[in-house]
């Protein structure tokens, strides 16, 4: 059936007309109202078609996994056996803050003064912190990550103030909110955290909850080739086993070894020099005293033993030299044998050294006498 007007046509269409009683219609409504009330408290959604249900889970008892993007306020980083922080104090995340809440105050050796890549303290303002994340993108060493802890409201404005102990996770912590970011950056962060291992002693750069832990630990298991490869180690050592932390341990007992091949080098050739000095002064031979120097080289020292072995060759040589000196034609007296002067005994010209002068005037001595005994007369005693 159509309906035709001026503008038009209309089309109706005849759907019946159910008898209905007195308020179904009122009914019928609240029957949709209790269903959705009945599944907001016992059923959750399992899938987008669903129209009803429960749209969040129960907490704080239930939360929801957050992805590994999400970032709240900066932690730093610290290595899990050693406790060493991956932080060297190098200021980029400081000068990038857009609001300036990181303090940073870089480490010092206590012998020398000298800065160590480590941290003395690190402090971030927490309540004006606006979780740009740009401290993290920024560093260098991937020593500040982003956190995904969020409950941190509080009545005590100084506590928002975080300092460095409150700030140091372990790195398997941050491997748990984001293990595809740390697997990306896991190898060169650990590889230039062995490169300030090289210049940090003692507890410096240690993160604050594992001096403790790691004292005890060194208790019960001490590593003799620590404690002696760094000695400033000997109260809080580094205890790192092959089997947990081989890139960790490595760097310490490399490092101390070259330092000790090349001190005996050079001890080596300090010796060899001396050794050297006191032949020539003693007129013993240069090459009887190369040997003693080679024995004194440490044994299984390469360095050491290439550095003895150079200088018997130099000795060798000098003592070739002085031969060749020795053997060299000395100049003659200018007096002849035919014209010696009477009562004075000829002497040959001063040499370069003492032993050739003597040598020379001995020769000059004889040469003297040997004349004035050819021109005596025969049969003249």
């Amino acid at each position: 059936m159509s309906i035709e007007f001026d503008r038009g046509k209309a089309y109706t269409v005849d759907r019946g007309t159910p008898e209905r009683r007195s308020g179904q219609g009122m009914l019928a409504g609240m029957g949709v109202v209790i269903k959705h009330f009945r599944d907001a408290m016992t059923k959750k959604l399992t899938s987008p078609a669903d129209t009803s249900g429960i749209f969040t889970v129960q907490y704080p008892e239930e939360q929801y996994t957050l992805p590994e993007a999400a970032r709240n306020f900066p932690i730093l980083l610290y290595e899990d056996a050693s406790g060493q922080e991956l932080c060297t104090s190098c200021f980029q995340c400081e000068r990038i803050c857009p609001p300036q809440v990181i303090h940073i105050t870089q480490a010092k050796d206590p012998a020398s003064g000298k800065a160590i890549p480590a941290l003395a303290e690190f402090l971030i303002e927490y309540d004006a912190c606006m979780s740009c994340g740009l401290c993290a993108e920024v560093c260098p060493f991937d020593a500040i990550k982003m956190d995904h802890a969020f409950e941190l409201s509080t009545d005590v404005h100084g506590g928002l103030t975080i300092d460095r102990a409150g700030l140091d996770r372990p790195i398997s912590y941050y491997e748990r909110l984001a293990p595809s970011f740390w697997a990306e950056v896991k190898d060169g962060a650990l590889k230039k955290l062995q490169g300030s291992l090289k210049r940090r002693t003692g507890t410096i750069g240690v993160a604050p909850q594992m001096v403790e832990t790691l004292q005890k630990r060194a208790a019960n298991s001490p590593q003799p080739e620590l404690t002696a490869a760094a000695p400033a180690l000997r109260d809080v050592p580094i205890p790192t086993p092959a089997a947990e932390a081989p890139a960790l341990s490595a760097p310490r007992m490399v490092t101390a070894g070259d330092a000790k091949a090349e001190k005996a080098a050079k001890l080596a050739a300090i010796r060899a020099a001396n050794a050297k000095k006191d032949a020539s002064a003693t007129d013993i031979a240069p090459a009887e005293v190369a040997p003693a120097v080679v024995e004194s080289a440490p044994a299984g020292d390469a360095k050491a033993e290439k550095a003895a072995k150079l200088a018997a060759i130099r000795a060798a040589n000098a003592k070739k030299n002085a031969s060749a000196i020795d053997g060299a034609p000395v100049a003659s007296s200018a007096v002849t044998p035919s014209e010696p002067p009477s009562g004075v005994v000829p002497s040959a010209p001063a040499p370069a050294s003492d032993a050739q002068s003597e040598k020379a005037a001995k020769l000059a001595a004889i040469r003297a006498a040997n004349a004035k005994k050819n021109e005596q007369p025969e049969g003249t005693s």
